[in-house]
Protein backbone atom coordinates (compact mmCIF):
# COMPACT_ATOMS: atom_id res chain seq x y z
CA UNK A 1 0.00 0.00 0.00
CA UNK A 2 1.30 3.66 -0.74
CA UNK A 3 2.45 5.38 2.76
CA UNK A 4 0.91 8.26 1.97
CA UNK A 5 -2.58 6.28 1.68
CA UNK A 6 -1.25 3.67 3.97
CA UNK A 7 -1.43 6.97 7.13
CA UNK A 8 -5.05 8.07 6.45
CA UNK A 9 -6.43 6.54 8.71
CA UNK A 10 -4.43 7.59 11.39
CA UNK A 11 -6.03 11.35 11.08
CA UNK A 12 -9.18 11.62 12.87
CA UNK A 13 -10.80 14.93 10.55
CA UNK A 14 -9.59 11.91 7.67
CA UNK A 15 -11.73 9.05 9.45
CA UNK A 16 -14.86 11.43 10.43
CA UNK A 17 -14.74 12.80 6.24
CA UNK A 18 -15.21 8.84 5.57
CA UNK A 19 -17.69 8.02 8.11
CA UNK A 20 -19.98 10.71 5.99
CA UNK A 21 -18.57 9.14 2.34
CA UNK A 22 -19.46 5.34 3.55
CA UNK A 23 -23.15 6.42 4.81
CA UNK A 24 -23.57 8.17 1.36
CA UNK A 25 -23.66 11.88 2.76
CA UNK A 26 -23.73 14.61 -0.01
CA UNK A 27 -22.61 16.64 -1.14
CA UNK A 28 -19.66 17.32 0.80
CA UNK A 29 -16.84 20.04 0.91
CA UNK A 30 -13.27 19.48 1.92
CA UNK A 31 -11.20 22.84 1.38
CA UNK A 32 -7.60 24.37 2.39
CA UNK A 33 -6.19 21.85 -0.42
CA UNK A 34 -3.05 22.44 -2.67
CA UNK A 35 -3.54 20.61 -5.90
CA UNK A 36 -1.44 17.68 -4.21
CA UNK A 37 -3.66 17.47 -1.73
CA UNK A 38 -6.99 17.84 -4.14
CA UNK A 39 -5.38 14.42 -5.34
CA UNK A 40 -4.28 12.96 -2.29
CA UNK A 41 -7.88 12.90 -0.41
CA UNK A 42 -9.29 12.24 -4.22
CA UNK A 43 -7.72 9.00 -4.11
CA UNK A 44 -7.94 8.37 -0.37
CA UNK A 45 -11.73 8.34 -0.56
CA UNK A 46 -11.48 5.82 -3.65
CA UNK A 47 -9.33 3.23 -2.02
CA UNK A 48 -11.57 3.40 1.18
CA UNK A 49 -14.54 3.86 0.48
CA UNK A 50 -14.12 1.52 -2.57
CA UNK A 51 -15.77 3.48 -4.83
CA UNK A 52 -15.51 4.24 -8.47
CA UNK A 53 -14.47 8.37 -8.62
CA UNK A 54 -14.96 10.83 -11.48
CA UNK A 55 -12.84 14.11 -11.57
CA UNK A 56 -14.36 17.42 -13.12
CA UNK A 57 -12.16 20.09 -13.70
CA UNK A 58 -12.13 23.42 -15.25
CA UNK A 59 -10.05 22.73 -18.34
CA UNK A 60 -7.82 20.12 -19.89
CA UNK A 61 -4.66 21.61 -19.00
CA UNK A 62 -5.50 21.05 -15.03
CA UNK A 63 -7.19 17.79 -16.80
CA UNK A 64 -3.61 16.39 -17.53
CA UNK A 65 -2.22 17.87 -14.24
CA UNK A 66 -4.45 16.33 -12.28
CA UNK A 67 -3.93 12.79 -14.40
CA UNK A 68 -0.02 12.71 -13.83
CA UNK A 69 -0.19 13.36 -10.11
CA UNK A 70 -2.81 10.83 -9.66
CA UNK A 71 -0.56 8.32 -11.53
CA UNK A 72 1.79 8.45 -8.64
CA UNK A 73 -0.55 5.87 -6.85
CA UNK A 74 0.00 3.21 -9.34
CA UNK A 75 -3.71 2.89 -10.51
CA UNK A 76 -4.94 3.18 -14.54
CA UNK A 77 -7.01 6.71 -15.05
CA UNK A 78 -9.18 7.23 -17.95
CA UNK A 79 -9.26 10.61 -19.52
CA UNK A 80 -12.64 11.71 -21.06
CA UNK A 81 -12.25 14.34 -23.36
CA UNK A 82 -14.67 16.64 -24.63
CA UNK A 83 -16.14 15.60 -28.50
CA UNK A 84 -14.97 18.39 -31.10
CA UNK A 85 -18.15 19.72 -32.88
CA UNK A 86 -16.78 21.08 -36.31
CA UNK A 87 -18.33 24.00 -38.16
CA UNK A 88 -18.05 22.92 -41.59
CA UNK A 89 -17.96 19.83 -44.02
CA UNK A 90 -15.30 17.22 -44.39
CA UNK A 91 -14.07 13.91 -46.35
CA UNK A 92 -12.57 12.22 -43.56
CA UNK A 93 -12.46 12.57 -39.62
CA UNK A 94 -9.63 11.84 -37.36
CA UNK A 95 -11.13 8.86 -34.92
CA UNK A 96 -8.22 9.16 -32.02
CA UNK A 97 -10.52 11.52 -29.93
CA UNK A 98 -14.07 9.03 -30.60
CA UNK A 99 -12.01 6.11 -30.04
CA UNK A 100 -10.72 7.58 -26.61
CA UNK A 101 -14.54 8.35 -25.62
CA UNK A 102 -15.63 5.35 -26.58
CA UNK A 103 -13.02 3.52 -24.45
CA UNK A 104 -13.16 4.94 -21.97
CA UNK A 105 -17.50 4.54 -21.68
CA UNK A 106 -16.77 0.93 -22.66
CA UNK A 107 -14.76 0.93 -19.37
CA UNK A 108 -17.22 2.81 -17.30
CA UNK A 109 -19.87 0.07 -18.54
CA UNK A 110 -17.88 -2.79 -17.85
CA UNK A 111 -17.07 -1.73 -14.17
CA UNK A 112 -13.22 -1.66 -15.31
CA UNK A 113 -12.73 2.21 -14.93
CA UNK A 114 -11.93 3.34 -10.94
CA UNK A 115 -11.30 6.83 -11.63
CA UNK A 116 -12.30 9.14 -14.72
CA UNK A 117 -11.13 12.46 -15.09
CA UNK A 118 -12.97 15.36 -17.28
CA UNK A 119 -13.44 18.80 -18.08
CA UNK A 120 -16.99 20.50 -17.60
CA UNK A 121 -16.93 20.89 -21.16
CA UNK A 122 -16.95 17.34 -21.64
CA UNK A 123 -19.26 16.44 -18.90
CA UNK A 124 -22.56 18.90 -20.32
CA UNK A 125 -22.29 17.35 -23.92
CA UNK A 126 -24.78 15.28 -24.77
CA UNK A 127 -24.83 11.99 -26.82
CA UNK A 128 -26.56 8.88 -27.32
CA UNK A 129 -28.20 7.58 -24.04
CA UNK A 130 -26.57 4.57 -22.67
CA UNK A 131 -29.36 2.14 -23.19
CA UNK A 132 -29.14 2.28 -27.40
CA UNK A 133 -25.14 2.73 -27.67
CA UNK A 134 -25.22 -0.82 -25.96
CA UNK A 135 -28.41 -2.33 -27.00
CA UNK A 136 -26.22 -4.32 -30.03
CA UNK A 137 -23.47 -5.55 -27.58
CA UNK A 138 -22.06 -9.14 -28.47
CA UNK A 139 -21.95 -11.76 -26.34
CA UNK A 140 -19.80 -14.70 -28.39
CA UNK A 141 -18.94 -17.87 -27.09
CA UNK A 142 -16.57 -20.88 -27.93
CA UNK A 143 -19.66 -23.37 -29.47
CA UNK A 144 -22.23 -20.70 -30.32
CA UNK A 145 -24.17 -21.51 -34.10
CA UNK A 146 -23.90 -18.15 -35.50
CA UNK A 147 -24.49 -16.35 -39.26
CA UNK A 148 -21.93 -15.11 -40.72
CA UNK A 149 -23.78 -12.56 -42.79
CA UNK A 150 -26.00 -11.57 -39.51
CA UNK A 151 -22.31 -11.28 -37.86
CA UNK A 152 -21.44 -8.85 -40.43
CA UNK A 153 -24.09 -6.95 -40.47
CA UNK A 154 -24.24 -6.84 -36.29
CA UNK A 155 -20.34 -5.36 -36.74
CA UNK A 156 -21.23 -2.71 -38.67
CA UNK A 157 -24.34 -1.64 -36.62
CA UNK A 158 -21.28 -1.53 -33.85
CA UNK A 159 -19.59 1.21 -35.53
CA UNK A 160 -17.09 -1.44 -37.37
CA UNK A 161 -15.63 -0.97 -40.55
CA UNK A 162 -14.89 -3.75 -43.13
CA UNK A 163 -11.59 -4.41 -44.35
CA UNK A 164 -9.27 -6.76 -46.89
CA UNK A 165 -6.43 -6.60 -43.76
CA UNK A 166 -6.89 -4.94 -40.62
CA UNK A 167 -4.63 -2.45 -39.53
CA UNK A 168 -6.10 -0.04 -36.82
CA UNK A 169 -8.89 0.30 -33.98
CA UNK A 170 -12.76 -0.12 -34.87
CA UNK A 171 -11.99 -2.23 -38.16
CA UNK A 172 -12.90 -5.83 -39.19
CA UNK A 173 -12.27 -8.19 -41.85
CA UNK A 174 -13.94 -11.30 -43.14
CA UNK A 175 -11.97 -14.07 -44.91
CA UNK A 176 -13.60 -17.47 -45.43
CA UNK A 177 -14.53 -18.50 -42.01
CA UNK A 178 -12.18 -16.40 -40.25
CA UNK A 179 -13.37 -13.53 -38.67
CA UNK A 180 -10.95 -10.68 -37.46
CA UNK A 181 -11.97 -7.65 -35.31
CA UNK A 182 -9.86 -5.03 -33.97
CA UNK A 183 -10.71 -4.11 -30.36
CA UNK A 184 -8.01 -1.76 -30.21
CA UNK A 185 -4.61 -0.31 -32.23
CA UNK A 186 -2.22 -3.23 -31.39
CA UNK A 187 -5.04 -6.28 -30.41
CA UNK A 188 -8.05 -7.68 -31.77
CA UNK A 189 -10.16 -10.77 -31.60
CA UNK A 190 -9.83 -13.95 -34.44
CA UNK A 191 -13.25 -15.98 -34.21
CA UNK A 192 -12.61 -19.17 -36.23
CA UNK A 193 -16.14 -20.72 -37.81
CA UNK A 194 -16.62 -24.45 -38.45
CA UNK A 195 -19.33 -24.20 -40.62
CA UNK A 196 -21.84 -22.20 -38.64
CA UNK A 197 -20.21 -22.81 -35.22
CA UNK A 198 -17.54 -20.87 -33.45
CA UNK A 199 -14.50 -23.34 -33.45
CA UNK A 200 -12.05 -20.75 -31.56
CA UNK A 201 -12.02 -17.57 -30.03
CA UNK A 202 -7.97 -16.02 -29.48
CA UNK A 203 -6.66 -12.03 -29.43
CA UNK A 204 -4.01 -11.68 -31.20
CA UNK A 205 -1.45 -8.70 -32.18
CA UNK A 206 -2.49 -6.74 -34.98
CA UNK A 207 0.98 -6.26 -36.43
CA UNK A 208 2.79 -9.71 -36.24
CA UNK A 209 -0.63 -11.59 -36.61
CA UNK A 210 0.28 -14.16 -34.06
CA UNK A 211 -2.12 -15.35 -31.38
CA UNK A 212 -1.62 -14.10 -27.58
CA UNK A 213 -4.10 -15.54 -25.80
CA UNK A 214 -6.70 -18.57 -26.03
CA UNK A 215 -10.45 -17.26 -25.11
CA UNK A 216 -13.82 -19.43 -24.36
CA UNK A 217 -15.40 -15.89 -24.46
CA UNK A 218 -15.65 -12.28 -25.78
CA UNK A 219 -17.69 -9.31 -25.87
CA UNK A 220 -17.90 -7.01 -28.35
CA UNK A 221 -18.49 -3.04 -27.73
CA UNK A 222 -19.14 -0.56 -30.34
CA UNK A 223 -16.59 0.96 -31.68
CA UNK A 224 -17.68 4.56 -31.63
CA UNK A 225 -20.54 6.24 -29.87
CA UNK A 226 -22.12 7.42 -33.15
CA UNK A 227 -24.37 4.55 -33.70
CA UNK A 228 -27.41 4.70 -34.63
CA UNK A 229 -30.74 4.65 -32.70
CA UNK A 230 -33.08 4.22 -35.56
CA UNK A 231 -33.23 3.82 -39.45
CA UNK A 232 -31.42 6.00 -41.64
CA UNK A 233 -35.12 6.73 -43.73
CA UNK A 234 -36.54 7.84 -40.55
CA UNK A 235 -33.67 10.01 -39.70
CA UNK A 236 -33.90 11.94 -42.97
CA UNK A 237 -37.72 12.49 -42.38
CA UNK A 238 -37.21 14.10 -39.29
CA UNK A 239 -34.19 16.58 -41.41
CA UNK A 240 -36.80 17.31 -43.93
CA UNK A 241 -39.67 18.31 -41.26
CA UNK A 242 -37.08 20.68 -39.69
CA UNK A 243 -37.09 24.45 -40.83
CA UNK A 244 -33.93 25.55 -42.35
CA UNK A 245 -32.90 28.89 -43.59
CA UNK A 246 -33.23 29.30 -47.93
CA UNK A 247 -29.98 30.26 -47.48
CA UNK A 248 -28.94 26.11 -46.92
CA UNK A 249 -31.97 24.14 -48.18
CA UNK A 250 -29.99 23.35 -50.94
CA UNK A 251 -26.83 22.29 -48.68
CA UNK A 252 -29.39 20.12 -46.70
CA UNK A 253 -30.86 18.52 -49.67
CA UNK A 254 -27.73 17.39 -50.54
CA UNK A 255 -26.72 16.02 -47.03
CA UNK A 256 -29.71 14.15 -46.86
CA UNK A 257 -28.65 12.49 -50.11
CA UNK A 258 -25.03 11.29 -48.40
CA UNK A 259 -27.31 10.34 -45.62
CA UNK A 260 -29.29 8.11 -46.96
CA UNK A 261 -26.34 6.54 -49.20
CA UNK A 262 -24.42 5.60 -45.55
CA UNK A 263 -22.10 8.84 -45.38
CA UNK A 264 -23.82 10.24 -41.68
CA UNK A 265 -21.15 10.14 -39.32
CA UNK A 266 -20.03 13.67 -40.72
CA UNK A 267 -23.34 14.77 -40.72
CA UNK A 268 -24.44 13.91 -37.16
CA UNK A 269 -23.46 17.36 -35.78
CA UNK A 270 -25.14 19.16 -38.15
CA UNK A 271 -28.18 17.23 -37.50
CA UNK A 272 -27.53 16.19 -34.08
CA UNK A 273 -31.10 16.22 -32.94
CA UNK A 274 -32.59 14.28 -36.16
CA UNK A 275 -30.14 11.53 -35.28
CA UNK A 276 -31.03 11.73 -31.59
CA UNK A 277 -34.28 11.94 -30.07
CA UNK A 278 -33.18 11.35 -26.32
CA UNK A 279 -29.47 11.95 -25.00
CA UNK A 280 -27.56 11.34 -21.87
CA UNK A 281 -24.35 13.05 -20.81
CA UNK A 282 -21.10 11.32 -18.91
CA UNK A 283 -22.93 11.50 -15.77
CA UNK A 284 -25.55 8.85 -16.74
CA UNK A 285 -23.03 6.85 -17.67
CA UNK A 286 -21.27 6.47 -14.28
CA UNK A 287 -22.60 3.69 -11.57
CA UNK A 288 -24.49 4.62 -9.18
CA UNK A 289 -22.13 4.23 -6.45
CA UNK A 290 -19.26 6.26 -8.23
CA UNK A 291 -18.19 9.37 -6.43
CA UNK A 292 -18.02 12.78 -8.54
CA UNK A 293 -15.47 15.36 -7.27
CA UNK A 294 -15.84 18.91 -8.25
CA UNK A 295 -12.42 21.01 -8.68
CA UNK A 296 -12.83 24.28 -7.52
CA UNK A 297 -16.25 25.02 -8.23
CA UNK A 298 -16.07 28.50 -9.00
CA UNK A 299 -13.76 28.18 -11.71
CA UNK A 300 -15.85 25.07 -12.88
CA UNK A 301 -19.25 27.65 -13.25
CA UNK A 302 -17.10 29.99 -14.64
CA UNK A 303 -15.81 27.95 -17.38
CA UNK A 304 -19.38 26.56 -18.33
CA UNK A 305 -20.52 29.83 -18.65
CA UNK A 306 -17.80 31.78 -20.87
CA UNK A 307 -18.45 28.22 -22.64
CA UNK A 308 -22.07 29.04 -23.10
CA UNK A 309 -21.57 32.50 -24.09
CA UNK A 310 -18.71 31.90 -26.75
CA UNK A 311 -21.42 29.24 -27.84
CA UNK A 312 -24.49 31.72 -27.92
CA UNK A 313 -21.99 34.35 -30.25
CA UNK A 314 -20.99 31.99 -32.71
CA UNK A 315 -24.56 30.96 -33.32
CA UNK A 316 -25.80 34.44 -33.52
CA UNK A 317 -22.77 34.90 -36.13
CA UNK A 318 -23.73 32.15 -38.42
CA UNK A 319 -27.49 33.02 -38.42
CA UNK A 320 -25.99 36.42 -39.49
CA UNK A 321 -24.34 34.90 -42.11
CA UNK A 322 -26.88 32.68 -43.33
CA UNK A 323 -24.69 29.98 -42.35
CA UNK A 324 -25.88 26.65 -41.32
CA UNK A 325 -26.44 26.34 -37.52
CA UNK A 326 -24.96 22.87 -36.15
CA UNK A 327 -27.42 21.03 -33.78
CA UNK A 328 -24.67 19.95 -31.84
CA UNK A 329 -24.13 23.76 -31.11
CA UNK A 330 -27.94 23.99 -29.52
CA UNK A 331 -27.76 20.85 -27.99
CA UNK A 332 -24.86 21.51 -25.30
CA UNK A 333 -26.32 21.74 -21.57
CA UNK A 334 -25.92 24.47 -19.54
CA UNK A 335 -24.02 25.33 -15.56
CA UNK A 336 -27.72 25.28 -14.23
CA UNK A 337 -28.65 21.90 -15.84
CA UNK A 338 -25.47 20.07 -15.27
CA UNK A 339 -25.28 21.69 -11.34
CA UNK A 340 -29.27 19.89 -11.05
CA UNK A 341 -27.91 16.53 -12.58
CA UNK A 342 -25.17 15.95 -10.20
CA UNK A 343 -27.96 16.45 -7.49
CA UNK A 344 -28.62 12.82 -8.02
CA UNK A 345 -24.71 11.57 -7.14
CA UNK A 346 -22.25 11.72 -4.22
CA UNK A 347 -20.42 14.78 -4.77
CA UNK A 348 -17.37 16.31 -3.02
CA UNK A 349 -16.27 19.69 -3.96
CA UNK A 350 -12.18 20.04 -3.29
CA UNK A 351 -11.43 23.59 -2.65
CA UNK A 352 -8.23 25.91 -2.06
CA UNK A 353 -10.14 27.89 0.34
CA UNK A 354 -13.32 28.42 1.88
CA UNK A 355 -15.64 29.94 -0.77
CA UNK A 356 -18.60 32.59 -1.09
CA UNK A 357 -21.72 31.97 -2.71
CA UNK A 358 -21.51 30.04 -5.80
CA UNK A 359 -24.84 27.99 -5.79
CA UNK A 360 -26.71 26.17 -3.79
CA UNK A 361 -25.39 23.03 -4.06
CA UNK A 362 -21.79 24.40 -2.92
CA UNK A 363 -23.37 26.18 -0.12
CA UNK A 364 -24.91 22.94 1.13
CA UNK A 365 -21.42 21.10 0.93
CA UNK A 366 -19.81 24.04 3.00
CA UNK A 367 -22.24 22.93 5.71
CA UNK A 368 -21.14 19.24 5.44
CA UNK A 369 -17.29 20.53 5.29
CA UNK A 370 -14.40 19.61 6.72
CA UNK A 371 -10.93 21.87 6.28
CA UNK A 372 -7.31 20.21 5.84
CA UNK A 373 -4.24 21.74 6.31
CA UNK A 374 -1.74 21.29 3.26
CA UNK A 375 0.89 23.72 1.86
CA UNK A 376 3.59 23.67 -0.75
CA UNK A 377 7.05 23.91 -0.31
CA UNK A 378 9.08 24.73 -3.77
CA UNK A 379 12.29 26.25 -2.28
CA UNK A 380 13.93 22.88 -0.92
CA UNK A 381 15.49 22.74 -4.50
CA UNK A 382 18.08 25.31 -3.90
CA UNK A 383 18.55 24.36 -0.11
CA UNK A 384 18.95 21.34 0.33
CA UNK A 385 20.34 21.51 3.98
CA UNK A 386 17.35 23.20 4.63
CA UNK A 387 15.34 19.78 3.40
CA UNK A 388 17.82 18.05 5.82
CA UNK A 389 17.03 19.99 8.90
CA UNK A 390 13.40 19.73 8.40
CA UNK A 391 13.81 16.27 7.75
CA UNK A 392 16.35 15.30 10.92
CA UNK A 393 13.48 17.45 13.08
CA UNK A 394 10.31 15.63 12.07
CA UNK A 395 12.61 12.32 13.12
CA UNK A 396 13.17 13.51 16.05
CA UNK A 397 9.41 14.50 17.07
CA UNK A 398 8.62 10.33 15.47
CA UNK A 399 6.85 12.26 12.66
CA UNK A 400 6.63 10.14 9.47
CA UNK A 401 7.57 12.35 6.47
CA UNK A 402 7.18 11.39 2.80
CA UNK A 403 10.10 12.76 0.23
CA UNK A 404 7.92 12.87 -2.93
CA UNK A 405 10.29 13.17 -6.36
CA UNK A 406 9.60 12.19 -10.03
CA UNK A 407 12.61 10.68 -10.53
CA UNK A 408 13.94 7.39 -8.69
CA UNK A 409 17.41 8.54 -9.22
CA UNK A 410 16.79 11.95 -7.40
CA UNK A 411 15.26 10.22 -4.81
CA UNK A 412 17.91 7.88 -4.36
CA UNK A 413 20.27 10.69 -3.96
CA UNK A 414 18.53 12.57 -1.56
CA UNK A 415 17.90 9.45 0.74
CA UNK A 416 22.22 8.65 0.41
CA UNK A 417 22.95 12.38 1.31
CA UNK A 418 21.08 13.03 4.41
CA UNK A 419 21.98 9.68 5.52
CA UNK A 420 25.53 10.90 5.53
CA UNK A 421 24.44 14.35 7.01
CA UNK A 422 22.46 12.63 9.66
CA UNK A 423 25.70 10.45 10.87
CA UNK A 424 27.61 13.16 10.67
CA UNK A 425 28.80 14.44 14.41
CA UNK A 426 28.30 18.15 13.39
CA UNK A 427 25.75 18.21 11.72
CA UNK A 428 23.80 16.23 14.57
CA UNK A 429 24.70 19.35 17.26
CA UNK A 430 23.55 21.62 14.92
CA UNK A 431 20.05 20.19 14.87
CA UNK A 432 19.80 19.97 18.65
Amino acid sequence: MNPLIKTMPNVKKFNAYMADVKTNKTPIMLSGLTDIGKVHLAYSTRFYAEKPICLVTYNELQAKKLMKDLKFFGEKIDFFPKREIITFDYLAESKDSLFERISVLNNIVKHKSKIVITTIEAAMQKMITKDKLYQFVMNLKNGDTINLNDLKESLVRLGYERYDLIEGKGQFSVRGGIIDIATSETSGVRIELWGDEIDSIRKFSIMSQRTTEMLDSVEIFPAYEFLLETDLPTICDRIVHKTFPNAVQEKVEEDIEQIKQGDYVSKIDKYFDCFYEQTNTLLDYLSDDCIVFLDEIQKIRNRAEAIAKDNENLIQDLIEKNKFVLAGFIQKQDYLTFSDQIKNKQTIYLEKQDIGFVDKQSMHAKRNGYSFSYREVNFFRSSMDLLFQKLQKSTNSSKQTVVLRWKHRSVQKISRDFIRKRNSKSYSRKIR
